[in-house]
């Protein structure tokens, strides 16, 4: 009887001598693996976009760049009526501004800016407790990058009223000016661009709110600016 030919072998190289249910195994194995890493990559890209996702909503709020008209990133809603637009332009040569403000202490309007002005201070003012009236040429500024201003009109004196807004303040007072007011409607005001608040006693609850809605919400905020 003639002897059969043996067929050639299509198997590779790594797979000669092995059995078929051992091929079967490893190409199970291999199978698993190619899954394993789907899933990881797919885990891995739902992960990045999800750390994304959650960083723009927590950023995107507070990075309201400059511009040249129109809210940025001011809070129009809120629990506190907005005020008034009285502006944002510069007053050149440090000129007082000779129209009336809308709100006392002003909330937006015509202000200085620079290193130096009338008023012994930079206009933005640096973040801070002041003991002298700062005049709202210069308390505008800061309001239009973000800030907070927390204001009392005590003629005869409260220190337990500048105790407890200085109690609010982080020691790191960034984004915060408090100063003596004289004339105001009211014993304190909290003020942020657009809005304010008036109180005749210390009301933390509510101050934490104003400063909770209303902090880094204006044309020019800058979030944790400290100069």
């Amino acid at each position: 009887m003639a002897e059969q030919k043996r067929k050639a072998s299509t198997r590779p190289d790594s797979r000669r001598g092995m059995t078929k249910g051992q091929i079967r195994e490893e190409r199970r194995s291999r199978s698993k693996t190619r899954a394993r890493r789907k899933r990881s990559l797919y885990m891995f890209g739902g992960i990045t976009f999800a750390i994304v996702f959650i960083a723009a909503l927590v950023v995107s709020p507070n990075l309201n760049p400059q511009n040249s008209g129109g809210s940025g990133g001011v809070n129009t809603g809120g629990h506190i009526e907005l005020d008034p637009d009285d502006g944002r332009t510069h007053l050149e040569g440090n000129i007082p501004n000779l129209d009336p403000y809308s709100v006392t202490p002003a909330t937006s309007g015509p202000h200085w800016f620079g290193t130096s002005t009338p008023a012994g201070v930079p206009s933005p003012a640096r973040w801070g407790r002041y003991e002298q009236f700062l005049p709202d040429e210069v308390l505008i500024h800061n309001l239009e990058h973000g800030g907070i201003g927390l204001h009392y009109d005590c003629p005869d004196g409260c220190p337990e009223i500048v105790k407890a807004l200085d109690d609010i303040i982080p020691r790191s007072p960034s984004l915060y000016i408090m100063s003596p007011y004289p004339n105001l409607p009211s014993k304190i005001a909290i003020t942020a661009w657009r809005h304010h608040l008036y109180l005749d006693e210390v009301d933390e609850d509510a101050i934490r709110r104003f400063i909770d809605e209303y902090q880094d919400r204006a044309p020019e905020s800058v979030p944790q600016n400290s100069f």
